[in-house]
Order: structure tokens, then sequence, then C-alpha cells
């Protein structure tokens, strides 16, 4: 019994102990710290993995240093180049600490620890830059020096308990002083460029337009051609044709070119002046055509058909036929043409009833032919009156 009521007592006191005692023996250390243990200020031991840990209470202290990657960002500076060239370079880092205990005996603090990188890594830049070209710099190389830069820098910020990871130039322009000189040379290049395409592609819209305009005319040409070879053929038949009509009927085909050209320059108030043995006028003054009923008489004056009145007169019996019949004004033929004087004002077609005026009246008689059928009309020699005789 008395050995029991010990045992509780001490554990009693364990637990009130733990309870005063425990926040000053454990600490706890995350997977975004690691820590380092000081004992009245000195360092004495580091730790890097997450976890719970003891330390004794009230000698020892603990500080938290950040183990995430942290950003080193050094001042844009302006550096020479190789070819003595100025390039405004802003060059930054990324790194951690690793090593708190050396962190904590060489920097002592997170602000020290960045300028102190930076230093370095900016004199490790300017000696990179110093070994290249401003072009290589702007459009080859930057890749490379950030890797160089990164591998000479790293063990010597080491030292500090620091680890780089990554080395980047954000940033690499000219100096203000040439920067607008350098842009206007910049855009007068890219000018050249685009106007030597410009020109290219002129010089192309030039060619294939040619191209075309030649093959147009190509085309043309032959369609041309064809169209040629096609008319002459047509002629040829053409002709073929009206040499096997004439050969049918030449009397026919002579009598119907002549009326096509009477039709072209017997218009209407037109004269005409020709010789009384053309072949042209032999149709005006046939015996068939220019008398009726045994009238041989060709003295008349020029009354008859061979002159435009008498002409015109037929035409417009023709007309006035065709109109009554309802066919085409050609249709009707011409059989009978004569050069009357009528007694009086009848024309030769009295109507029963009337009186008329005894006076001669110069005119024309017109037989006119269609499909078998004889029609007579009667007219003045001006053709102010035409009467259609034959009802």
């Amino acid at each position: 019994m008395p050995r029991f009521r010990v045992a509780a007592i001490t554990f009693v006191i364990l637990v009130i102990l733990t309870g005063i005692l425990g926040p000053q023996s454990f600490f706890v250390v995350d997977q975004t710290k690691v820590a380092l243990v000081t004992r009245f200020g000195e360092p004495k031991r580091a730790i890097l993995e997450p976890g719970l840990y003891a330390k004794t209470p009230f000698v020892d202290t603990v500080t938290y240093y950040e183990r995430r990657l942290a950003l080193f960002d050094a001042a844009p500076d302006a550096l020479l180049t190789a070819d003595k060239k100025r390039l405004i370079i802003d060059v930054y880092a990324i790194g951690r600490i690793t090593d708190p205990l050396r962190f904590r005996e060489t920097v002592q603090d997170t602000q020290r620890a960045v300028t102190r990188s930076t230093d370095i890594i900016a004199s490790d830049l300017r000696q990179e830059i110093a070994l290249d070209q401003q072009s290589e710099i702007i459009r080859l190389n930057r890749e490379a020096i950030m890797n160089r830069v990164r591998d000479v820098s790293r063990p010597k910020v080491q030292d500090f308990g620091v680890e780089i990871v990554d080395v980047r130039i954000s940033r690499a322009d000219f100096p203000n002083e040439i920067a607008t000189s350098i842009y206007a040379r910049m855009e007068a290049e890219r000018k050249r460029i685009a106007d030597a395409e410009r020109s290219e592609g002129d010089k192309r819209d030039l060619e294939i337009r040619a191209g075309v305009d030649r093959q147009a005319t190509i085309i043309r040409a032959e369609a041309e051609r064809d169209a040629n070879l096609l008319r002459g053929e047509g002629e040829a038949d053409a002709i073929a044709i009206f040499a096997s009509a004439l050969e049918q009927d030449p009397e026919f085909y002579a009598f119907q070119r002549s009326l096509e050209a009477y039709q072209k320059f017997l218009t209407q108030n037109a004269t005409v002046v020709l010789p009384a043995d053309t072949d042209l006028f032999k149709f005006l003054q046939s015996p068939g055509l220019s008398t009726m009923n045994g009238a041989t008489d060709s003295t008349d004056g020029g009354r008859f058909a061979s002159d435009s009145e008498g002409f015109a007169v037929t035409e417009a019996a023709r007309a006035l036929l065709a109109a009554d019949l309802g066919t085409d004004p050609q249709a009707p033929f011409l059989v009978g043409f004569e050069a009357v004087d009528w007694p009086d004002s009848s024309l030769g077609c009295p109507k029963e009833g009337e009186s008329y005026a005894e006076v001669v009246v110069p005119g024309y008689r017109i037989v006119l032919e269609h499909e078998g059928a004889q029609y007579e009309f009667h007219s003045t020699q001006k053709g102010e009156q035409l009467l259609r005789c034959d009802a």
C-alpha cells in the first residue's frame, strides 16, 4: 500500500511538472521552417526536418527561419559588354536557407543575406556580361549567361547557408540616352525589310498579271481565229446555197436581189436617176410589170414604176393588202403595173349613188397576187388616194 501511494504521488508530480515545464521543454518545426537551437546565445544545433523536438527549459532558445524559396532581387545596373556597349540589366535569383547554423554565424538575418547574395550575383553577372557582345546578350546567349552566373555564384552564396536555385535576367535594355537612336535604327531596319517584302509582292503581282494577260490574249486570238473559220465556213455555205438557188431560177434570184436593193435606196421622197439600160432598172420597166391588158406604152414621161412615186404607191398597195389579209407585207406579189389617166375623181372605182368631178387624174393601176388570187388597186400619181377595186 505504501508503494502504491509513492507511485501515485510520483505520477502526479510528473504530470504537474509536465504541465508547467512542457512548453519550455518541447517545440515543433513544421514543413515550411528550419530551426536553430541556441543556449545563452550560442548556437547548439540546427534542425532541418519537420517534427517534435525537445530542449532544455529556460536555457535553450529556438529561432525559426523560412525554408521556402525566396526572391533575391538586385537593383538594375548599367553593365559594359565585350564590344564596349552598355546595357541596363535587371537580375534576380531564387534561393532558400539550407544551413541555419551557418546562416546565423555569417549573415544573421534575412535582409543581410539578401543584400550580400545580390552583391555577389551582380558582381558575377558583370564579369559574364563583359565576355559577350551586346547583340549576343540580347538575342542568343541570355540563357547560357544566366546558367553560368548561377553556377559561379552558388558556392559563394552557400557560405551563408543559402542555396541558389536559379538566376534570371528579367530585363536587358539600352541606356535611355541611346535607346531612342537604337529604336529608330530598329524601326528603319524593319521598314527596309517591309519595303523589300512589298516590292517582292508587287513584282510577283506583276508577273501573275502579265501571265494572265498573255493567256487571255492567246485565248481571245484563238477564239477570234475559230470565229473567223466558222464565219468563213458559213459564208461559203451561204454562197453555195445562193449559187444553188441561182442555178435553179436565175431570173427569180435576180428579181429578189433587185427588190432588196430597191428597199434599201428607194425611201420616202427619194429621187433616183439611173441609165435606161441598167440591170437594176430593168425590173422597173419590165413589160410584164409596166403594161396591162396589152398596154405597151413606155414613153409616159417617167410615170411608170421606174419612178419613185410608182414604187412607193406599189409598196403602199402591198402593205394595205397585207393588212387586209393579215399576212406579211412582202407576201403579195406584183403581177401588173400600169400608168393610167383616170377620167374622173373616182379613179375608176365609182360607188353607186355618188357623183364625181369630171377631171383627168393621172395615176396607176396595180395588180397584186397572193396565194393564187389577184387584187387590183387604183391610185393617184403621188398616192394621195389608194383604192382597192377588185371587189
